[in-house]
């Protein structure tokens, strides 16, 4: 499944991830009475992510929910951005810059122009093999995109960086669930030192904030 399925991640576990998350100075509030407001949530009936995202889709019953809750109307708009960053992003295929127009055109002949549905039709290696054989698309190029998007579904791992965990050889969900974090963060330095791709600066924080949606992906790509 491409994206994460929100009704299998608990409250517990959101709250301990939550806990063990680098948040940014906006997100802090979420750890503000967080045990006790996912308690009051749980008492609503709420057991899961998927609970949440629903409780929380229409704003203007904030104020409702508010009252009800004890909860802030300000807590509740940030813990609804918590909830849906756990959502996987959808990205058009020429985002990727892997694809030339035409091979894109063909793609979309198959009713395909984002990464869901590339990565819903292609994981399949015998649907890879017969749009090959047709379309004239290599199959290392076809892999090769599904790997990117395997790897763009993680939260904070945008289609560049996919393309330096691919290098560096962690080539997928699984691959990167199976790698320490210490060794991702050196495998990119070495490569971003050979490369000069950015001079952003990556710590061991950033490597484990994608960790914590990774571990909840479904593996398909191997």
């Amino acid at each position: 499944m491409y994206s994460i399925e929100l009704s299998r991640i608990t409250l517990e576990e959101f709250e301990e991830a939550m806990r063990r998350t680098q948040l940014l100075p906006s997100q802090r509030i979420i750890l503000n009475n967080l045990s006790g407001n996912m308690q009051i949530l749980k008492d609503k009936g709420c057991s899961s992510l998927q609970d949440l995202q629903n409780l929380l889709k229409r704003k203007n019953n904030y104020i409702a929910i508010a009252e009800d809750t004890g909860i802030s109307q300000d807590y509740l708009v940030i813990l609804n951005r918590m909830v849906n960053s756990y959502v996987v992003k959808v990205l058009p295929l020429e985002k990727l810059e892997i694809f030339t127009k035409e091979e894109l055109n063909l793609i979309a002949g198959e009713k395909i122009g984002n990464t869901k549905q590339y990565y819903e039709a292609f994981t399949d290696v015998r649907q890879r093999e017969s749009f090959s054989a047709k379309s004239d698309i290599s199959l290392e190029k076809l892999r090769y995109a599904l790997h990117i998007i395997d790897l763009v579904r993680i939260n904070g791992v945008g289609i560049e960086y996919a393309k330096i965990l691919y290098e560096i050889g962690v080539k997928s969900v699984s691959d990167y669930n199976n790698t320490p974090s210490a060794e991702i963060l050196e495998l990119v330095k070495a490569y971003n030192k050979r490369k000069e791709y950015t001079k952003a600066t990556l710590g061991i924080a950033d490597v484990d904030y994608c960790r914590r949606f990774c571990e909840k992906l479904d593996c398909d790509i191997i």
